[in-house]
């Protein structure tokens, strides 16, 4: 697979010079007086930073967003410049941004750092394959009303207990493509946990945190072997749990897997659609009616002031923000329903 070179082979000479004098700027003494070395490391990174981003997001965003995750994340600054450096570079060439809104994370694992895409990074990637109209997962409860058959005639449902739901038995991924198709998954806690104990980072970081976002992402990772999706997003996949060390091309190098992030093969690449610079048509009216459904299951009764304080702005509904901001809610709505 290609990977993401294409895209970005004009910069390897600029990012491999970058590299080869990470070790010396990282071992500098910081300049002023309690400043993390490599706060100021992301800083002088920008314009690399925002060469491997795509086109519509803003490396000074992305640097005030790693900074922050440094902060938060103390542990971060014991580990080696290079891998934090590689794993912030593979977060910006996939366009996820790290922290807590759950897209990707940069998780230090001894003197390394982990990069592992988070539920809502896979489904905003499944989103801008183009051919997603809806992507949804959810953790089963033992009170809720649930099931499911496979076979020529599947079928799939669930109903959530309004008192007490119980303990998790079971998660599922389900998408409605926009030719009409549509395919679900389910996998039992059993399975979950399984993966989770076979991956580096199953004890810390997200999985300890955000344990039904990982379930979630885990599901729809399966679920994506029968979906067309973009290249993007299989390269979220193979890239789950990698750490990238090698300082002489943090560009095109051949990454070191941590153990049980990837379940099977990576999904496959379906043909991609010729590149016309034209943006995705979008069904409007289907798109908010899947998030006004979206925040209704999550309880959600005053959208207008849910969606006033997810933004920290005055938001009168759906129909005031842009497609990618609807996408982005209906991605990670789910997510809070759980807890």
């Amino acid at each position: 697979m290609g990977g993401l070179r294409p895209r970005h082979h004009h910069q390897e000479g600029e990012l491999i010079t970058m590299a080869n004098n990470l070790k010396q700027r990282a071992m500098a003494p910081a300049q002023q007086q309690g400043e993390p070395t490599l706060a100021q490391l992301i800083e002088r990174m920008k314009p690399e930073i925002g060469r491997a981003l795509p086109k519509h997001m803003n490396p000074d965003r992305m640097a005030r967003i790693a900074t922050t995750v440094l902060r938060q994340t103390p542990a971060l600054a014991r580990c080696t410049p290079e891998s934090f450096l590689g794993a912030l570079l593979t977060a910006s060439q996939l366009g996820l941004e790290p922290g807590p809104l759950g897209e990707a994370y940069l998780v230090p694992y001894g003197n390394t750092v982990t990069f592992i895409p988070g539920y809502r990074g896979l489904v905003k990637l499944a989103f801008q394959s183009g051919r997603v109209q809806t992507l949804q997962a959810h953790v089963v409860h033992e009170n809720d009303d649930f099931d499911y058959s496979y076979g020529l005639t599947p079928t799939l449902r669930h109903k959530p207990s309004l008192g007490d739901r119980g303990k998790p038995i079971a998660v599922y991924a389900a998408a409605v493509l926009k030719d009409g198709g549509s395919q679900f998954e389910v996998m039992s806690v059993a399975d979950v946990e399984a993966i989770r104990r076979r991956s580096k980072a199953g004890n810390n970081g997200p999985w300890k945190t955000d344990w039904s976002a990982m379930a979630r992402k885990t599901v729809v990772k399966q679920l994506a072997k029968w979906l067309p999706l973009s290249t993007e997003f299989s390269d979220a996949v193979v890239r789950d749990g990698t750490i990238r060390t090698d300082t002489r091309d943090l560009v095109d190098v051949q990454p070191v897997y941590a153990e049980g992030e990837i379940v099977d093969e990576p999904p496959a690449i379906q043909p991609e659609q010729p590149a016309d610079d034209q943006p995705v048509a979008v069904d409007r009216e289907s798109l908010e009616n899947s998030v006004l459904a979206a925040l209704a299951d999550a309880g959600v009764t005053d959208v207008a002031a849910h969606l006033s304080s997810l933004f920290g702005d005055k938001i009168e509904g759906v129909n005031a923000l842009t497609d990618e901001e609807l996408q982005n809610i209906l991605a990670t709505t789910n997510t809070s329903q759980e807890g």
